[in-house]
């Protein structure tokens, strides 16, 4: 047991430093594509600016993918920490969802958000939590199902004295055979690589750790059959101060 430790730690050292070493060179790689679409080295043609956006985009995606390798690795290691502070989440959930309006408008999706008043303030990381919501809002937007339909809502359950986050689609659906692997490590359904190809299948096992690390719990509603949808759900205990 302490052999099989062992090698997981060396695994995810190696993918963390690996990830640490490709971010600075992606970073200056992104700083000259800005500078060119910028102008700052020459006017350039419609072609070669749409070119360059292209490029653009899938090396902040790389970037993106890198981060999450990083925190993954640092999950796996146990040395994953967050900014713990208290949090409104009434306030923070509303900005998230502004952000999203008009995508999911784009995307041929009717998004609708519902919040309890007074929500109490919960102890936990801003910026992770953000990515938590994030993450559930844009894939309940990206694998929608013919003209998608997501449902937010954040509500306060006083007798168990915690706030509850919860976003209904009804989009691909998830196999009863994957159930288990929702949350773990590089999950991803062959139905959400055939709608997009470019996820590392890491936002779920990340925001599974985001959420207990807050002191919270992490969930799915199991769906009774494919395109019929999903609720993702996490509830987070109020703040005692």
């Amino acid at each position: 047991m302490m052999k099989i430790k062992s090698q997981k730690y060396k695994i995810a050292e190696t993918i963390s430093i690996i990830a640490h070493r490709l971010k600075n060179p992606i970073a200056v790689i992104k700083g000259y594509l800005e500078a060119l679409l910028e102008g700052d080295c020459g006017e350039i043609n419609q072609t070669q600016k749409e070119y360059l956006g292209d490029a653009l985009l899938n090396v902040k995606e790389m970037s993106k993918t890198l981060d999450s390798l990083i925190d993954a690795s640092r999950i796996d290691a146990k040395e994953y920490k967050l900014n713990i502070q208290s949090v409104d989440m009434s306030k923070l959930a509303d900005e998230i969802m502004q952000g999203f309006y008009i995508w999911a408008k784009a995307a041929n999706c009717e998004i609708s958000f519902k919040k309890d008043e007074n929500i109490p303030l919960v102890m936990t990381d801003p910026v992770k939590i953000k990515q938590v919501m994030d993450n559930f809002i844009a894939n309940a937007i990206k694998y929608n199902h013919g003209k998608g339909v997501v449902s937010v809502s954040l509500l306060f359950q006083p007798k168990n004295k915690e706030i509850l986050f919860q976003c209904q689609d009804n989009g691909i659906g998830i196999a009863k055979e994957d159930y288990k692997k929702v949350f773990t490590k590089f999950y991803r359904s062959q139905e959400a690589i055939a709608i997009d190809s470019s996820g590392a299948g890491l936002s779920l096992f990340i925001s599974k750790a985001i959420i207990e690390l807050s002191g919270g719990k992490i969930w799915f509603t199991k769906n009774t059959g494919k395109n019929e949808g999903t609720i993702f759900s996490f509830s987070l205990p109020v703040s005692k101060i």
